[in-house]
């Protein structure tokens, strides 16, 4: 394959089971560099566990790779720019301040990067530095991993659930950050919520079962509401029975 070939992130064949749950059943995708896409479906879907296995959280059997480098065999050089913004922050004992400093450290930023885009949110950083990480609230957890993703200025960012802790100010920082975003910048994130993803994305793929179920490109919309764009609700069935992104995953497999 030509290394044109090989840019993007592409899946092959990706499939998870947690006990007699398959959360991933032979998914195949390709999202091009600069691609906006959001993965969408109701819980248990599939597309969190998709998108920690873009991000090398989770192992599967399959094959992810960025531009042509393996997320399994070679980590630190595919994830290399990569961000990535947890649903769920993790339960840290650490400061703020220390956590951003490694986290600057790895990232080639600075404190003031980070600083920065943190009060563009209505957060502000100096006044956290000694404050423990776990003892932030649900959405000033948000806030600061939002921020750190967005100054880490990525090649790639991953998102799940990103503004789902955040107040309606900071919700439309975030939106306006991630529309500001060089053109070339990859996005994925995960939401249940078509009508908020689409002011982000050009393209919605929705998953169901650990199933690919839908595919679409569309023209990215300017923010307001939206009506009439409903997730698909599956049908009745029977019950079942090391990277800079490790640090901010609270379940790394």
């Amino acid at each position: 394959m030509s290394e044109r070939g090989t840019r993007g992130i592409h899946v092959g064949g990706a499939k998870k089971r947690f006990g007699a749950v398959v959360a991933l059943d032979g998914v195949d995708l390709t999202i091009a560099p600069g691609e906006r896409v959001a993965l969408v479906g109701t819980n248990g879907s599939g597309k969190t566990t998709l998108l920690r296995a873009l991000a090398g959280l989770v192992r599967i059997d399959g094959k992810v790779t960025i531009d042509g480098v393996d997320v399994a065999i070679e980590p630190e050089k595919a994830l290399a720019h990569v961000a990535y913004v947890p649903q769920i922050a993790p339960p840290l004992e650490a400061s703020v301040g220390d956590v951003v400093r490694v986290f600057v450290g790895l990232r080639g930023r600075t404190f003031d990067d980070v600083a920065a885009t943190a009060k563009q949110f209505g957060l502000e950083l100096s006044a956290l530095k000694k404050t423990r990480m776990r003892d932030l609230s649900g959405g000033m957890k948000q806030k600061l991993l939002a921020a750190m993703a967005l100054a880490a200025k990525a090649k790639i960012l991953l998102c799940d659930e990103p503004t789902a802790n955040l107040d309606v100010g900071a919700r439309a920082a975030f939106v306006e950050a991630v529309r500001q975003m060089p053109k070339e910048t990859t996005l994925v994130l995960c939401s249940h919520r078509v009508d908020e993803v689409s002011v982000l994305v050009g393209r919605i793929v929705e998953l169901r079962d650990g199933k690919v179920v839908r595919d679409d490109v569309r023209e990215l919309r300017e923010p307001r509401a939206f009506e009439g764009d409903e997730l698909h609700e599956p049908p009745p069935r029977a019950a079942r029975t090391a990277t800079p992104l490790q640090l901010l995953d609270p379940e790394v497999a």
